[in-house]
């Protein structure tokens, strides 16, 4: 069946000793107390005294399959009646002799299961009659009502006698006769027999004087078997079908056939047509009568252990979308978890009413609320998978639905399956995936995505049956600059390959600054003095949509977004003296978090989200502090003589921060690393004067503002310096002499 889920690809291998609520496992039959049912036939039978005849026998497991293996029990309840004959070389046929008149039942047995006929025996020229009712019978039936035969074919042609009102009356004598006993001839105890092709008709005249007829047409049509191709395991066994196409697929008896295999190393069969599958291999399988032969094509597999299925078959349902498609495959797999694909698979779905399956493209469709199953079953004992199904009136959605990418950059999108309350409850199929503009972000038909040019766009992923979702991708760079290329501060993006490429994120009246990505890299969070103070603005990652965070006269900066992007902490001067603040990412409840007549500032929040690094003032100069997001615990990180500003995480335990001191009354300021043992490490050259800096998520790259004299006076230049390999530090291009580059964030 098509199938994706090794299968990204959800890949579940169920071995056939596997017992679990998913999986319903039949027994091994090992012996005769294993068989779930005995059936015999025909269940009603008619001799003449003296007259034999064959009962067939047949045993079953409780999956429907025929144990050729089952041994039978036989027994007469009169054998004075009739008598039971059993042949040993042919298991599960009995030989029937009349021997008196009178009913009786014989039964067969295996184990504590069994089944039985009735058999009637009258006397030599009485003919059969049918066990019936009570009363005397105004109509006189003939069953079949018609009869089709091939050349030397016979059946027993049964009487019912009926009342006016349908019932069955007592029976009575019959005598058979032949109007054309030259195409069909019956004996006395009514057994029609083709004799020559053509059209015949059967009389039964009943002693009563009641008459019946039939006709009986005799054919040279071809029989064939049930399947074209017949699929077994090693030991496995079969009972094979035989039918006339011509004639309506009419049965066909196998014990009037005589059987062979064309190699008994790969297929052997029985007298009575059960074909048992040997070793791997093909064979054919030649059933000869009624003057012409049939071939059935067989082939034996090698044994399946496994079943390798999609979707996973878990204790929770897969969840069906009404209208809705779901492929399902199974592949049968050797104990050496390889394909075995010619070994045949049986896909049940009992509720039609609620699913349809197709078991060529293995597509099951929801078609009405509510809980259904579909089961596969393969070739052996306990190969059978179970799905608990639940059609849903539910819809789509795309998991994340807004995602951030750089340039170039590749990822997958999924999609799920979701209830009437949008709880995602299955991965999604059957998808098809759009682009509203390929030239920013392509996506393929599998959800693949492709980053190709600045900008935004909305991917669309659609069902057959029309449900739909939709992803905001934004595709920007990968540090954020601020610039006064434009005559004032503006953010701008750029990748660390392309340093000369800016793209700019913000184009409002005031200036625009400190800008950070928040933690998924689809929100910019900015300082903006356009309402006269300074405020801080949210806006996408391509810098639309803006919403306002705070608004009052204060000066609000230096916002740092905690790890799960629930909050933003920033310092504000709201109480007169600058400290450190945190709100919601809507810009709601706000809530300061140090208190004091000194000022903190700086604020960054650590990778796991527990801490906060700021800087202070509180021994004289300025420190880096750290303290519990909710502002508890605050203590000193480094206590230098020094200047230390600028708190950067480079760990959950270690800190990058500006360590600036004073050399003949030249700055000297580098980025300095300090770990909670205490270990130092310097990541600049003294000759930079370094006054802000970022370093990549990686930690692999580190973006430092340098303050340096220029021909317009202190110019802030940006270089790209690498912490690992062999690379040099790089200048990112500035637009001119007047262009001011600084507050450097990378994406995360």
């Amino acid at each position: 069946m098509p199938g994706h889920d090794r299968m990204h690809s959800v890949r579940s291998v169920l071995p056939a000793a596997l017992v679990g609520c998913t999986l319903l496992l039949a027994p091994q039959i090992l012996s005769g107390q294993q068989v779930a049912e005995v059936q015999v036939a025909p269940v009603t039978v008619t001799l003449v005294v003296g007259e034999r005849k064959e009962l067939l026998a047949s045993a079953y497991d409780n999956r429907g399959d025929n144990i050729a293996t089952a041994r039978f029990a036989w027994t007469s309840s009169s054998p004075g009646v009739v008598r039971v004959e059993e042949d040993p070389s042919v298991p599960g046929i009995a030989v029937l002799i009349g021997v008196g008149p009178g009913l009786a039942n014989v039964e067969v047995r295996v184990g504590n299961r069994r089944a039985s006929a009735a058999v009637q025996v009258v006397r030599v020229g009485a003919g059969p009659a049918a066990v019936g009712g009570r009363g005397l019978a105004t109509v006189l039936q003939i069953e079949p009502g018609s009869v089709f035969l091939l050349l030397s074919e016979d059946i027993r042609l049964q009487p019912r006698f009926l009342k006016d009102d349908g019932s069955l009356a007592a029976p009575a004598m019959i005598t058979w006769r032949s109007l054309r006993p030259d195409i069909a001839n019956v004996t006395p105890d009514g057994v029609a027999v083709g004799v020559s092709l053509g059209q015949g008709v059967i009389e039964a005249t009943s002693a009563t004087g009641l008459l019946a007829r039939v006709t009986v047409q005799v054919a040279q049509a071809p029989f064939g078997f049930g399947t074209e191709v017949l699929s077994l395991s090693p030991a496995e066994a079969d009972t094979l079908s035989v039918v006339v196409p011509g004639q309506n697929n009419r049965p066909v008896s196998a014990r009037r056939l005589v059987w062979r295999s064309t190699n008994d190393a790969v297929v052997r069969v029985s007298p009575i047509g059960v074909a048992t599958g040997v070793s791997a291999g093909s064979a054919e399988i030649v059933a000869t009568g009624f003057g012409q032969e049939s071939r059935l094509q067989v082939s034996v597999h090698r044994p399946v252990k496994f079943l390798e299925v999609q979707p996973r078959a878990t204790e929770g349902s897969v969840a069906l979308p009404l209208g809705g498609s779901i492929t399902f495959s199974a592949t049968p797999l050797a104990s050496d978890e390889t394909a075995v694909a010619e070994a045949p698979l049986i896909w049940v779905q009992p509720d039609t009413a609620l699913a349809a399956f197709d078991p060529t493209t293995g597509r099951l469709t929801g078609k009405a609320l509510g809980e259904t199953q579909l089961q596969v079953r393969g070739p052996g004992d306990g190969l059978e998978v179970t799905w608990a199904i639940h059609v849903i009136a539910g819809g789509l959605a795309i998991d994340p639905g807004a995602i951030a990418l750089g340039r170039g950059a590749r990822r997958h999108l999924t999609a799920f399956f979701t209830d009437d309350i949008g709880t995602p409850v299955s991965p999604a199929t059957e998808l098809t995936w759009t682009s509203s503009d390929p030239r920013i972000a392509e996506v393929d038909g599998e959800g693949g995505l492709e980053a190709k040019s600045f900008g935004a766009a909305n991917v669309v992923a659609t069902t057959a049956w029309g449900g739909a979702d939709t992803a905001a991708v934004y595709v920007q760079g990968e540090i954020l600059v601020t610039s006064t290329r434009g005559g004032q501060a503006d953010v701008f993006a750029f990748d660390r390959e392309h340093p000369d490429q800016f793209n700019q994120v913000t184009d409002q009246p005031g200036n625009e600054l400190n800008a950070v990505y928040s933690p998924d890299g689809t929100k910019i969070v900015y300082v903006s003095d356009e309402g006269g103070g300074l405020d801080l603005i949210l806006v996408d990652a391509v810098g639309g949509n803006p919403v306002r965070l705070t608004s009052t006269q204060s000066l609000e900066a230096s916002p740092s977004w905690t790890p799960d992007g629930s909050k933003i902490v920033y310092e504000s001067d709201a109480t007169g003296v600058t400290q450190i603040w945190i709100m919601n990412a809507d810009g709601s409840e706000a809530r300061q978090l140090t208190q004091g007549e000194v000022t903190s500032i700086q604020p960054a929040v650590s990778p796991d989200g527990r801490t906060i690094a700021f800087t202070s003032v509180r021994e004289g100069n300025y420190d880096i502090y750290v303290m519990d997001l909710d502002g508890s615990n605050q203590r000193s990180f480094t206590a230098a003589a020094v200047n230390e500003t600028m708190p950067v995480w480079v760990s959950d335990s270690a800190i990058a921060y500006v360590s600036e001191r004073y050399e003949r009354r030249r700055p000297k300021r580098t980025v300095t690393v300090l770990d909670s043992s205490g270990q130092l490490t310097v990541l600049t050259p003294e000759e930079l004067v370094v006054t802000d800096f970022a370093i990549s998520p990686a930690g692999d790259l580190l973006a430092a503002v340098v303050s340096a004299d220029g021909r317009s006076g202190l110019e802030s230049r940006l270089y790209l310096i690498p912490l690992t390999g062999e690379g040099v530090p790089v200048e990112v291009p500035r637009a001119g002499p007047r262009d001011q580059l600084g507050a450097p964030a990378f994406r995360p």
